[in-house]
This record gives C-alpha cells, sequence and structure tokens, in this order.
C-alpha cells in the first residue's frame, strides 16, 4: 500500500485550474521526483498535497486517511512537512532557534531532535548560535530541511531543494536526501537539476501542463530517449 496516493487532482490560483488531473503515489521507503517544463504545475502539485493549494477535484491520502485540502497545520500532524524553494528559514533567529521552531507541535524538549539533525548535517552544530540569514545558500537549505525533519515526518516534500546553489552544495543535498530516506523518511521532490534527481530516486513523474506525461523507475526515466531529449539536455 502506497503512504501517499495523489488521484487525478484539479485546482490551481485564481479560479484557474493549472493541475488538470495529475496522480502519483509514494510508498513508504521511496525517494519520488517530479520533474517536467516551467509551468508544468510541479510546484502547484507539491502544495496542494501539503494543503497550500487548493483542489477543485481529485483526491489525496496518506496511509489511508484522507487528507484533501486540510491546512497544513494539520498535515504536520499526520506526518508531513514541506521545505518550499524560498524564505525557507527564519533569517533572523540563529539555526538552532530556527530547529527548536520546527518542533513546535511536538512534546517535551527538541534537545534530541536538534541531536539528530546536528548528525545528519554536522556543519550546522558549528553554525548553531549564527543567524540563519548570514549562512551560505546550501547551508540554509540545510537548516530548512532540518526544521522540517524535527517533526519527524513521515514524507517529507522538497521543492526545488538545490535551486540557486553551487555544484559543491547540490552534490551535498542530493546525498542528505539520501541519507533521509535510508533512515526511514519517505521524499517527494520537485526538481530542476533532473538528471541528478532521477539518479537517486525509486521513481519519477513528468508533469506537462498539469497532468502525467510519463512515469516509471528513476533508471528508466534516465534511459528514456524522449525524457532525455526534452528534459535532461540530451
Amino acid at each position: 500500500m502506497s503512504l501517499l496516493t495523489v488521484s487525478e487532482v484539479f485546482g490551481g490560483y485564481g479560479g484557474a485550474d493549472i493541475l488538470q488531473g495529475a496522480s502519483l503515489t509514494v510508498a513508504s521507503d521511496e525517494i519520488v521526483v517530479i520533474i517536467g517544463p516551467n509551468g508544468a504545475g510541479k510546484s502547484t502539485l507539491m502544495k496542494a498535497v501539503f494543503g497550500l493549494v487548493r483542489l477543485r477535484q481529485g483526491s489525496v491520502s496518506l496511509d489511508g486517511t484522507t487528507i484533501t485540502n486540510l491546512a497544513p497545520d494539520r498535515m504536520a500532524h499526520h506526518g508531513l512537512a514541506y521545505v518550499p524553494q524560498e524564505r525557507n528559514v527564519f533569517v533572523s533567529l540563529s539555526v538552532e532557534e530556527n530547529l527548536e521552531m520546527g518542533h513546535f507541535i511536538r512534546r517535551g524538549s527538541p534537545r534530541a531532535a536538534i541531536d539528530r539533525v546536528y548528525g545528519l548535517f554536522p556543519d550546522l552544530a558549528a553554525k548553531r548560535r549564527q543567524a540563519a540569514g548570514s549562512l551560505s545558500g546550501g547551508q540554509r537549505q540545510m537548516v530548512a530541511m532540518g526544521r522540517a525533519l524535527m517533526l519527524d515526518p513521515r514524507l517529507i516534500l522538497l521543492d526545488e531543494p538545490t535551486a540557486g546553489l553551487s555544484p559543491k552544495y547540490m552534490d551535498v543535498i542530493f546525498d542528505k536526501v539520501r541519507e533521509i530516506n535510508r533512515t526511514g523518511t519517505a521524499v517527494l521532490m520537485v526538481e530542476q537539476n533532473a538528471k541528478q534527481a532521477l539518479k537517486i530516486a525509486h521513481r519519477g513523474y513528468v508533469l506537462q501542463t498539469g497532468r502525467n506525461r510519463v512515469d516509471d523507475t528513476g533508471a528508466a526515466l534516465l534511459a528514456n530517449p524522449d525524457v532525455a531529449q526534452m528534459f535532461l539536455g540530451a
């Protein structure tokens, strides 16, 4: 049984349906990547899963429970965490204060969860007292991902996690995504660096004009000549 099931969803902004029947599934042990051209609805689909875009039709379920159009704070209670592409850290707060903010719906001390995040992102431990806004782009992305992981989510949604990063930090973030998945968290990721993303993905979906164009394993999509010509720079 899939952990996340998105079935033929329609929705968008201001009454216009950017999503035109898109569907996908994510199993509890998977990394799933959404790729496609600009304007295909990739980020809109991600936001719709987390309740940030209202769906007019279709359904979203998590582990068999319908969560369609729930408010984002309720999504967090169901075990979903979302890392947006932009404005994803509190720039005036320290690294550790950002992580503490991620613990807001959980009871007890955040110490154990913070230590787990530092274990995953050791660079952040040395900068724990530094303002997040003073960090490099790659380090800020680590803070954003770390704050989401403070919820101990079943599924983490990553919207363009390597956007604007140097090649060095792109490689680091992709490595960390794999490590997060190995610890038992499923990953759904929108990513423009399609070739690198598909290399770490168990499965991928190609979206075009708000609907599924093709889906397959990451390896099969990498080997698909049509996908390569359209989206992988081949």
